[in-house]
């Protein structure tokens, strides 16, 4: 059985915005577009750039903290931050404790907002390090960087996993392509993790896909019929995880309507593959940026 420390009400004069019931902040100073950071996990739920279309996936049945005391369910979509554990990949909850937490204000400006998570009794109990990681959302008119540090600040190392799980919206997968990946090797989590190499210069999705890509390149694009073309482009994350349910899983998500399988691709900038092993007093950076082509 895994433990989760328990969640804290998010302080609402800090996070005075909602979207769908989630208390957060929304950036949408003088420049276009605009995105939305929940107090609850440092969680990305939406971004529009000066086109007005919104790029993020959010399901219409994901749960959460909406209510003081309630448990914090995960949030199906946007970009959930994965952290110390990515998935299954480990003892803790999936995809780690940070994700259903409510996290600090350090920062704001019109464009920029930057929320800290600090070790605390709870989180020491079932993982016994002290840290500090802090999330830096930076929105401009065609691009949203998402910047994540993780400082160890205890006497003793750590190892960690981590990813932004975004979670990118397409009008239909079926008409969607991922490029960049062509001779990339991977992990098959379909297939019992074993190591496979793409062969195809364009990856179309039309089943369910579960791929951590080892050593990928900085930038992949998205294309999709009608649209103009979704740059993906990471840094200090060594992996790159490719994840759809495909219509089979999709039923089987409790947070998920059955065909928003074909709405949505999640394309993550992650250290999955290997953890990361961090020193008494050293920080860790990774960040990723959406852009239009």
């Amino acid at each position: 059985m895994h433990l989760e420390p328990t969640p804290s009400f998010p302080d609402l004069a800090a996070f005075p915005d909602l979207l769908d019931g989630f208390p957060g902040i929304r950036l949408a100073g003088n420049n276009a577009g605009q995105a939305f950071i929940a107090a609850q996990g440092a969680h990305v739920l939406s971004w529009r750039p000066a086109d007005g279309r919104e790029r993020l996936y959010l399901s219409a049945t994901t749960g959460g903290l909406r209510q003081a005391g309630e448990r914090a369910d995960p949030i199906r979509g946007g970009i959930p931050v994965c952290l110390p554990q990515f998935s299954d990949r480990g003892p803790l909850v999936k995809h780690g404790f940070a994700r259903n937490l409510p996290w600090k204000l350090a920062e704001r400006s019109a464009n920029t907002v930057v929320l800290t998570l600090r070790d605390d009794p709870a989180s020491l109990a079932q993982w016994p390090y002290p840290f500090l990681a802090t999330l830096t959302v930076i929105q401009e008119p065609d691009s949203l960087e998402v910047r994540l540090s993780v400082a160890n600040t205890g006497d003793q190392p750590f190892s960690f996993s981590t990813a932004l799980h975004t979670y990118l919206r397409v009008d239909d997968i079926r008409n969607t392509r991922l490029l960049g990946l062509q001779n990339v090797s991977y992990q098959d989590a379909t297939d019992h993790c074993v190591v496979k190499t793409q062969e195809e210069a364009q990856l179309a999705i039309s089943s369910e896909v579960d791929r951590v890509y080892m050593a990928p390149p900085a930038s992949l694009q998205l294309i999709e019929q009608g649209h103009a073309p979704l740059q993906i482009s990471q840094q200090g994350f060594s992996d790159t995880v490719v994840w759809n349910p495909g219509p089979e899983k999709a039923r089987a998500l409790p947070d998920m309507p059955d065909q928003d399988w074909q709405h949505m691709l999640c394309v993550e900038a992650a250290c999955a593959a290997a953890p990361v092993t961090l020193p008494a007093g050293a920080v860790w950076q990774g960040s990723q940026r959406l852009s239009l082509a």
